[in-house]
């Protein structure tokens, strides 16, 4: 196996993109790689690439100053997903990269600031929104190669062979249930169902959005019920493996079948109120833990496979 340089480019939240792109960063290194994570303000726009270059340094300087003053003080130096186990990932400051660098961008982020020969665009979400020109995207170019994370992302143009990257991470250790008794109240998650829910219509309950990991834990083992209009996050089954009784909020004439195929096994979620519904999310929940630890170690496969892809595809198959 040959050693690469890739870069990763990614924003510095707590949001599950976030997540898988700092987890594909560590499991490249696991794998005797040189990955690093560049940070950017934004990854869901067109830029050219002075005003890339400019807000990537800014951003890199502003965020290293903050966090460092914060940790003198004593507060939370990583909120989200940075508490553990990627606060030691690898990063790159300067906004800039050899011939031989492979770059990694998530879908969202059109043209190629970096100016990299060796593009990969990873479909972390299905992007409606981009415009196509024939067979291609514009924004992206004929020689990226694209993966998908799960099937459902997928663009048959962009990937026709559905090239599939799946590196969840679970922190067992922090995603878990200690309380046992009596639940009170409600919370709620929003993220990406903002278009469609009020924050005040959520007043009755906690809005965990912009808490951090172990608040988001915290909460789940306070409430009875969690209740989401984010019909795609994993915080669903954070919430059930947390003994919540989750139930997503399908979209205006939409049901569960519009987001999940038979064969997808996602437990501990109810979609809408029904008692049918219900019962399978409580009766499911258990199956959570198992699963995720499962899913852990087909992430550690699936990167093993992601290198030799890339291997073979810009080393010895690049197409012209």
């Amino acid at each position: 196996m040959v050693k690469q340089k890739y870069i990763i480019v990614s924003m510095r939240e707590n949001g599950g993109g976030t997540l898988v792109l700092h987890n594909l960063c560590r499991l490249l290194n696991d794998n005797g790689q040189d990955a690093r994570i560049l940070y950017c303000k934004n990854v869901h726009y067109e830029c050219k690439r002075s005003a890339f270059i400019r807000d990537c340094l800014l951003y890199n300087i502003k965020v290293s100053v903050k966090y460092f003053l914060e940790g003198l003080l004593g507060f939370e130096k990583f909120r989200g997903y940075f508490d553990s186990p990627f606060r030691k990932t690898r990063r790159k400051f300067l906004p800039f990269v050899r011939k031989q660098t492979i770059v990694v961008y998530s879908e969202g982020m059109f043209g190629n600031p970096l100016h990299a020969e060796k593009v990969i665009r990873w479909l972390l979400l299905y992007n409606s929104i981009y415009k196509k020109d024939d067979n291609l995207t514009i924004g992206y170019d004929i020689n990226d190669l694209f993966f998908t994370y799960r099937k459902v992302f997928n663009d048959p143009v962009l990937n026709p062979d559905c090239k599939i990257l799946y590196t969840p991470y679970y922190d067992m250790d922090l995603y878990k249930r200690y309380n046992y008794s009596k639940r009170n109240g409600k919370c709620y998650i929003i993220r990406k169902g903002k278009w469609r829910v009020n924050e005040n219509d959520c007043k009755d309950g906690i809005i965990i959005d912009d808490l951090s990991e172990r608040e988001k834990v915290r909460v789940f083992n306070e409430c009875e019920y969690c209740i989401s209009y984010d019909t795609q996050t994993i915080y669903t089954q954070i919430a059930a493996l947390c003994g919540c009784i989750t139930v997503i909020v399908p979209e205006n004439g939409k049901g569960k079948s519009d987001y999940r195929k038979k064969d997808d096994a996602f437990y501990g979620e109810a979609f809408g109120f029904n008692t049918e519904e219900i019962e399978y999310a409580l009766s499911t929940a258990p199956l959570i833990e198992k699963q995720w630890r499962s899913e852990n170690e087909e992430s550690k496969r699936q990167v093993k496979d992601f290198i030799g892809v890339c291997e073979k595809y810009f080393n010895n198959e690049r197409r012209n």
